[in-house]
């Protein structure tokens, strides 16, 4: 093998790791808002608006784990599984440890029947993720060629492309205006 074909293959498997990470933080990130339990019977809507936006996202990065497992990246089934363990792990601590509601006035963003729902995809995960590495099934294959390499590179550059840059941009608080302290205008 040549120096350039060792570099870009090293390359890529940085690149598919950054990718995957990238994914499974995103799922993460999005479990942990998604099953925690909070108290939400004040807000508009229940709570719901920030349900659907994190349902998404956490949608959104469980196929794009889903597609890296089918397409063989370097760490994805790793992913997979650990995402799903994440979720499981989570939810049975939410399952057991949920907040009691002593007079029956107070609405939680989950409730504990979903916690079930939640453990049991998770289980899912790990169950298939378990299956896939112990049966050697859509295992990663190292490129043969330049061309197939540099093609592997551009699809791990744009699966980590879309998860990578919520993660760069920092969280803006709201803005708050400033309490007059003149006089009122006349």
């Amino acid at each position: 093998m040549s120096p350039l074909h060792t570099f870009w293959s090293r390359l890529y498997y940085l690149l598919c790791w950054i990718a995957v990470a990238a994914q499974l933080a995103t799922m993460i990130r999005c479990n942990l808002h998604l099953i925690v339990p909070r108290e939400v019977g004040g807000t508009l809507f229940g709570g719901s608006m920030g349900f659907m936006l994190y349902l998404g996202g956490w949608a959104f990065s469980v196929i794009g784990l889903g597609l890296a497992v089918l397409t063989r990246v370097p760490g994805a089934r790793l992913a997979w599984i650990i995402g799903g363990l994440v979720q499981l792990l989570l939810g049975l601590w939410w399952r057991i440890h949920y907040p009691d509601d002593f007079d029956g006035n107070l609405i939680f963003s989950i409730q504990a029947r979903e916690l079930d729902y939640v453990m049991v995809f998770g289980f899912a995960l790990v169950y298939s993720g378990i299956y896939l590495m112990h049966q050697q099934r859509l295992k990663p294959r190292a490129p043969a060629t330049l061309r197939e390499l540099s093609l592997r590179i551009a699809w791990a550059v744009l699966l980590g492309g879309f998860f990578i840059p919520p993660w760069s941009m920092p969280a803006r608080r709201p803005c708050r205006t400033a309490p007059s302290t003149g006089p009122a205008n006349s």
